[in-house]
Parts: C-alpha cells; structure tokens; sequence
C-alpha cells in the first residue's frame, strides 16, 4: 500500500458514515484494549481473575477520554478530506463540476454504453463584456449561464463549467429533436442586471454538439463538439451547429 493510501485506508476503517456506527466503532475499540491490557496482565502476573475487574475499570477509565478524543479527530479528518476533494471537482463560481469531474461522469456514462449528445457552450463576445463591464459583471454573466444550463437541462443530464466561458452538457439517452429544444432554449437571450447601470446586459451563446457513441473516447467527442462550435461562432453566433463528418472533410 503506498504511502498516501494509507491514511485513506485508515479513515476509510475507523470514520464513522452510519448513526450506529458512531456507538460501535469505538466500542469496539476500547474492547480491543481491553483484550490486549488482559492478555498482557496474564502474560506478566498469570491469571488473577479476584484483581481482573479492578483493572480493566481502570483500563476503561484511562483509555475512554483517548478513544473519544481519537474518533472526534478521525470523523473531523474524514469530513475535511471529503471536502477537499468536493473542492478538487468543483468550479468554485458557479458551484458546476470543473472539467475534470465533467470528463470523469462522462467517462462512465461510455463505458456503460450510453449514447447521447455532448455540448460545449460558449458566452458570444464574452472578451467585449470583460473589457467593457469588469471582470465582476463577467463572473455575474456565468453565474447566469450556469443557471440557464441548470433550468434547461433534465435531472439525468450532467453540466460542468470546462474553462473560461466555456461550459459543457451531456444529455443522457437523449434523442435528435430534444437536442433541438435544448439548443433552442440555451441560445435564447440571456439578461444580466447591472447594479451600478440603470441597464440590463443582454448576451447570448453558442453551442457546438455532437453524438456520443458507446465507449468512444469522450477526447474524440469533446474536439467534435468544439468543431460544431467553432462552425456555430463562424457563421453568427447565437445558434447550436450539431457536428457532422462533412465539417472533418471540409477542414
């Protein structure tokens, strides 16, 4: 077992995860101290079962206050490590998986054999909207994508946040015309007040997609949808372009 796989493993058999186990954990513990305090007593004086129960109460006395001490630590290693890794897959702004647990889900989903279409979206002339509101009304305008990906998007589907403006759909056993609604409503106009303006800032994306086949590499998928987006941008923005083998040919 390698070095950083064994404080995993140790969590792993000592967290407590279920109610009952907060109680028989370290239950369990003391009595394997106390097994050992026994056997060593025997070992070093023989058996004397008249001073036996004096011990052992001695023995629980001492080692109770460390045994609560140590699971305390261990359920507060346990709930920090499960975060950081939360963290680790996390796109802090937008609270989206980031690129790397996206492409891990749909990873799965491949080798489960699912078919569907991969999205990659992208705000229209996001640079413009840094340049000319700030880097705080940018970060307001992916909030806002977010959400709109959130509101169009079915339970089964999975969203990520893949890099800059950049975000990414996996519709899940999804079929050619929901694809087109679920274009159709994520190029639709997005409004972002502005605090400091009496205006609203209106912007729209882009979406490049493409069919997901059974255990392809989600790499191939990902660069075909990139493709579609690309074609999507070229040819005025604001619209979903689904890839096809022609735009490979044309390339």
């Amino acid at each position: 077992m390698s070095k950083s796989g064994l404080p995993k493993f140790l969590l792993a058999m000592f967290a407590p995860k279920r109610r009952w186990e907060y109680v028989t954990k370290p239950a369990s513990t003391l009595a394997v101290f106390v097994l050992i305090y026994v056997a060593a007593e025997v070992l070093v004086f023989g058996w004397e079962p008249a001073n036996l129960p004096r011990r052992m109460a001695l023995v629980l006395a001492i080692q109770l206050p460390f045994t609560a001490v140590a699971f305390i630590l261990v359920h507060y290693l346990d709930n920090l490590q499960s975060n950081l890794a939360n963290l680790a897959m996390t796109d802090v702004l937008t609270g989206l998986p980031n690129r790397r647990a996206f492409i891990e889900r749909v990873r799965i989903f491949q080798k489960r054999g699912v078919v569907g279409f991969l999205l990659i979206i992208d705000a229209d002339h996001f640079k413009r909207i840094n340049d000319t509101y700030g880097h705080a009304v940018g970060d307001a305008c992916l909030q806002a994508i977010a959400n709109r990906l959130d509101d169009v998007t079915d339970t089964h589907d999975y969203i990520g946040r893949i890099g800059g403006e950049e975000f990414a759909v996996y519709l899940a056993h999804s079929t050619r015309e929901n694809l087109q609604l679920v274009g159709r409503q994520l190029c639709q106009e997005i409004r972002v007040p502005l605090t400091s303006q009496s205006h609203v800032l209106r912007f729209t994306l882009s979406v490049g997609a493409c069919e997901t086949k059974p255990r392809e590499g989600i790499e191939t998928a990902l660069a075909r949808a990139d493709e579609a987006l690309y074609v999507a941008k070229d040819t005025g923005r604001a619209r979903l372009v689904v890839w096809s083998r022609s735009m490979r040919d044309a390339a």
